[in-house]
């Protein structure tokens, strides 16, 4: 009899997988990688995460990120090939997803179309070469939280595009405050970063990512080199393009001897009352004066992109005054008076206008019901996004025009009836609101309501605080708290938000904290008694569960789904 010892564990089945235990580790794993980083301990640290990358559970849970939570898991790279089934991934997983001898394939070039008309290209890995990526991320991001600086929120853990805008506005509100802005812009990011530059700041896992990023491009059946550039599309892009400019805020004092951040108004010399706030490639800085941008601030980030074979956009990138204004992220931030504003773009409101008005053009004689359904969540995300502005007046307004366009489209439907039996027809009185739109499910004649921009309430965002990371496992109570509290926020039912309450945010199956950031698209509601088995849809008899967690525990008890 021969033995030989093995890291790989044997699982029969994807639903025997113990996400609670499965999450635990990394986060174990990632958090020393963190706490090493940060204490310049970088041979612990680099050790640290090769052990991760050989992990059993970082490989199961990167494969769950990439064929069950991400928007393109069914999106295929060159080959073609999708994991949409529990066999698959498993296949997947047995495969082993060593980094020794691995290398990537072409990505797949597509397009989509960005808000100007413009073409933004994407690259599309196959689903190996994803998993692959994620559990490199795993690896790399702990070490770079310990690092990035406090202003730089775009694709990062734990922080999002209002982060970048209350940074902005804070800076700008203060008595005494810089007044001029460099609202700026880098050319092609993505697709221009040196690779060269760039690896060498990587010194772990050099091989594989130089791989990834000479990999190529397949448009149109021909491949095509890659000699610069990190293709958007891939799960480690952002965070590459997150590493090669970092860097961008200390060059103007952020920090002092100590390490330290300091604030624009604390800072000496030349550098005195400029901050800088990215988000991703774009960022803005302020300075009291526009010579200070024309002469110092431009030159000096020039010189940087430089060395990264980036550089700003010349259309994109402009100095105005803080009473002109300026766009960011969707918002328009401007001062008026003694008080800065942070309002909705207008271009961002008439193109959201747009999109209903077409809808309801698409959908001249469909059923209201199907209407509803197809309008409430564009209502609810647009206005969600914008609930942390100066946003009152422009909900009310985009309810206007909304009543507008449905009285149009419900008065176009009858042209032989009056308008007292048109507005009886689809419009009801809801509590102190008259003239809400409404419709009937066929089946089931259950009333239902058109969801109004004004229903979400306007409020004030809480920043992240400094440097805070969820990588640090000293500050997972402070992240606990803002994850329990953005996910309430983020949910619309209350029947779903009592459940969370009742839960504390946590999954009833794998006691799993749910993510807003990740998670709010995949959370099912579950019967403890089944319908079939006499079940009721009440509150009492319902818990919220992921979806993974939902398929898993009913492919224990005999459910089966060819696609889950």
């Amino acid at each position: 009899m021969q033995t030989e010892q093995t890291n790989e564990r044997i699982l029969k089945s994807w639903a025997d997988i113990d996400w609670a235990t499965t999450e635990g580790h990394v986060r174990r794993l990632q958090g020393r990688i963190f706490r090493a980083a940060a204490a310049g301990q970088h041979s612990k640290a680099k050790n640290l995460q090769k052990l991760l990358v050989r992990s059993y559970f970082a490989k199961t849970l990167a494969i769950r990120q990439v064929t069950q939570q991400n928007m393109g898991k069914n999106t295929a790279g060159i080959d073609g090939v999708v994991c949409n089934t529990p066999q698959a991934r498993l296949d997947l997983l047995n495969t082993g997803l060593h980094l020794k001898g691995y290398r990537p394939q072409p990505v797949r070039r597509v397009y989509i179309p960005k808000s100007n008309g413009k073409p933004r290209p994407l690259g599309i890995p196959t689903i190996r070469d994803r998993v692959m990526q994620a559990i490199v991320k795993m690896a790399l991001e702990p070490e770079w939280e310990s690092r990035f600086e406090v202003n730089s929120y775009g694709f990062r853990p734990g922080r999002c595009t209002m982060d970048a805008v209350a940074a902005i506005h804070h800076t700008l509100a203060g008595k005494g405050t810089s007044e001029w802005i460099l609202d700026a812009d880098i050319s092609g990011c993505f697709d221009n970063i040196d690779h060269e530059s760039l690896l060498a700041r990587l010194p772990v896992f050099t091989t594989t990512l130089r791989r990834w990023l000479k990999a190529g491009v397949v448009e149109l059946g021909r491949l095509a080199e890659t000699d610069t550039g990190t293709p958007q599309g891939g799960i480690a892009s952002p965070l590459l393009a997150n590493v090669a400019l970092d860097g961008m805020e200390r060059l103007f004092g952020a920090v002092n001897s100590k390490g330290t951040q300091l604030s624009p108004a604390l800072k000496r010399g030349r550098n005195k009352g400029i901050g800088l706030v990215r988000y991703a490639d774009d960022f803005v800085v302020t300075a009291p004066s526009r010579g200070v941008l024309e002469d110092y601030v431009r030159p000096a980030l020039d010189d940087f992109l430089a060395k990264r074979g980036l550089k700003l956009s010349e259309a994109k990138t402009k100095i105005v005054h803080v009473d002109e204004g300026f766009n960011f992220l969707g918002f328009t931030i401007r001062r008026f008076g003694r008080q800065t504003f942070t309002k909705p773009q207008k271009e961002k409101v008439l193109l959201h206008l747009q999109e209903i008005r077409d809808f309801l053009v698409r959908n001249r004689t469909t059923p209201t019901s199907i209407v509803i359904d197809g309008l409430n969540p564009v209502i609810r995300g647009w206005a969600a996004y914008y609930r942390y502005g100066a946003s009152k007046a422009t909900l009310d307004y985009a309810d206007h025009r909304l009543w507008q366009m449905l009285w149009r489209w419900s008065v176009r439907r009858h042209r032989n009836k009056s308008r007292k039996w048109v507005k009886a027809r689809y419009f009801t009185r809801v509590g102190k609101r008259d003239w809400v739109f409404f419709g009937q499910r066929e089946h089931t004649g259950k009333k239902m309501i058109l969801a109004s921009h004004a229903d979400t309430s306007v409020k004030r965002y809480f920043k992240v605080h400094g440097r805070m990371t969820p990588m640090n496992p000293e500050e997972a109570a402070y992240w606990a708290k803002r994850k329990r509290e953005r996910l309430i926020e983020a949910t619309y039912w209350k029947g779903r938000r009592h459940l969370l309450e009742r839960q504390g945010s946590a999954c009833a199956l794998c006691g799993i904290q749910f993510d807003p950031e990740q998670d709010i698209r995949f959370i099912d509601g579950h019967h403890d008694q089944p319908r079939h088995a006499g079940g009721t849809d009440h509150s009492d008899n319902l818990v919220a569960v992921h979806r993974w967690c939902h398929h898993a525990h009913h492919m224990r008890s005999g459910y089966r789904a060819a696609v889950a």
